[in-house]
């Protein structure tokens, strides 16, 4: 059997699935087999939070609108305990917001819920799949690496194929310090604007002094040999704030590492 194959087969035996969709490589792969192994009895639930990227929602959206996939927007507060971006932040935002998707995948009618997990997650530091596994969220892709969703992305057609990964705005901010709505407002429009420049492999840190902008090695080149000043002009535009370009590259998703 191929991977494609074996995927199928294993939702298959689920027989209905609520998948936690965020419009990412990983669970746009899981989303599309299951809804064509499915059919209605499969579901999106995408999470809708203070820090999750606006432009990432609305990706999602158009996802299961040109799929024709049954899709359901999970509107959510910034948990009480994560105001302070704490170091466990991951753990608790998970174990928290997986709740309340589990809660309402079980009131449409699903007795299964399922991630994006892949293999290559499973060697990282990633406490929130710790909550998850606590909850019992299924994560069908950990067999795969995440070269090989790509690949069966693009054998699917997928336009995921060769999307960056991203992760909630809240990576972008230091840990043990309360953020404000303003500046994940300012993360959020400050790599809109590198986006919209093409600068897709990107992070913009933010320390409430200044952006530390962060990007892939031939990104990070490109933005050196090009014109960047209207970039940089741009990124002025929404404050006084110091600009800086982290010649390190992108890495971990903590701004307090220095590696």
């Amino acid at each position: 059997m191929t991977k494609l194959e074996i995927l199928k087969n294993d939702i298959k035996k689920l027989e209905n699935l609520a998948v936690a969709f965020s419009g990412g490589v990983d669970s746009s792969l899981l989303l599309r087999v299951a809804a064509d192994t499915l059919g209605r009895r499969a579901v999106a639930i995408t999470l809708k939070s203070p820090y999750m990227s606006g432009r990432e929602i609305k990706e999602a959206v158009e996802f299961t609108r040109t799929y024709g996939i049954r899709h359901e927007i999970l509107e959510l507060e910034a948990p009480e305990a994560v105001k302070n971006n704490p170091q466990d932040r991951c753990y608790v935002c998970k174990k928290a917001v997986f709740t309340r998707l589990i809660k309402l995948a079980k009131h449409l009618g699903f007795t299964n819920v399922a991630d994006g997990t892949n293999l290559d997650d499973l060697g990282e530091y990633r406490p929130g799949l710790k909550a998850k596994d606590e909850l019992g969220v299924l994560s069908p892709l950990k067999g795969l690496k995440k070269s090989e969703i790509r690949e069966l992305s693009r054998e699917l057609g997928l336009p995921t194929a060769d999307k960056p990964s991203y992760a909630c705005l809240l990576t972008r901010l230091p840990h043990d310090r309360e953020f404000s709505a303003e500046e994940i407002s300012l993360v959020e429009r400050a790599e809109n604007l590198l986006i919209s420049h093409g600068f897709l492999n990107i992070r913009a840190r933010f320390d409430g002094k200044a952006f530390r902008l962060q990007m892939g090695a031939s990104e990070t080149r490109r933005f050196c040999a090009g014109d960047f000043s209207a970039v940089v002009r741009e990124i002025a535009s929404l404050g006084e704030y110091d600009i800086l370009l982290d010649l390190k590259g992108l890495r971990g998703e903590i701004l307090n590492d220095e590696r």
